[in-house]
């Protein structure tokens, strides 16, 4: 098993710092995002000994806008040497299978894979959905990303998750989340926490993830308006910490 860690698209922080952050509190896997794949990044990875487990991201909705996006995202993914590109969805229509086919093309010509993420907040709700993605993809560079708080607050049943065979996984994304006062926008964006420190079964989700024999990355996502606030140094420390006792 190895830890990895998603960044905040909110963090007000450059590739360097990031990298520096990450590495220093023990993650061997680093997340980036678009905005901050630069020409200096690849090497930056390197000197840290991290390997770029993921890109995002992709999101479907219209056939113009998606395909200008994953042409971007695909040469990204190659400077980066990214495994995963994260892909979620805004729509699904008619076109849609079509569209998940040649995206999912793109990104494994660039040797990445896309990572299904379900989400309910979209129309990919359910680890169900997710895996109808997959299969749409037709590729054998495809799988979905497990977050806990996608299986928490969406459809997917803890049994469903357990009978995931691992060779569908592409990730596992990691969290808590402090008690539900809004809406599940605002709950995913800015009220996450570190592992442990929260309302979910977090242990139960470890012990549901274990069971389908998933031994790959485990990538800790937390977005949280209250943890942006601090250094970005101290975070990444205190989120390896709580997540390495449950994985590692």
């Amino acid at each position: 098993m190895e830890l990895g860690l998603t960044p905040d698209t909110r963090w007000k922080t450059d590739t360097a710092s990031l990298v520096g952050a990450a590495c220093a509190a023990g993650f061997t896997m680093l997340g980036t995002t678009s905005l901050l794949v630069t020409p200096e990044a690849p090497g930056l990875f390197a000197q840290a000994g991290l390997g770029c487990h993921e890109l995002l991201g992709l999101v479907v909705s219209d056939a113009a806008v998606t395909l200008g996006w994953a042409a971007r995202v695909a040469e990204q993914a190659a400077v980066m040497g990214a495994t995963w590109v994260n892909t979620t969805f805004k729509e699904l229509d008619g076109e849609s299978a079509g569209l998940v086919r040649r995206c999912a093309a793109m990104l494994a010509e660039a040797g990445a894979g896309m990572a299904i993420e379900f989400s309910p907040l979209g129309p990919v709700a359910s680890l169900q959905d997710g895996l109808r993605m997959v299969d749409l993809a037709e590729s054998d560079r495809a799988g979905v990303v497990v977050d806990i708080w996608n299986v928490s607050y969406g459809p997917t049943t803890w049994e469903e998750l357990r009978r995931l065979p691992a060779e569908q996984i592409a990730y596992v994304q990691f969290n808590d989340a402090l008690p539900r006062v809004g809406d599940l926008e605002t709950e995913a964006m800015h009220r996450r926490t570190y592992p442990g420190q929260g309302v979910f079964e977090v242990d139960r989700f470890v012990s549901a993830v274990l069971a389908t024999g998933w031994d790959g990355v485990v990538s800790v996502q937390i977005l949280s308006e209250e943890l942006r606030r601090i250094p970005l140094g101290d975070f990444a420390r205190r989120a390896y910490q709580t997540s390495s006792a449950y994985w590692l």
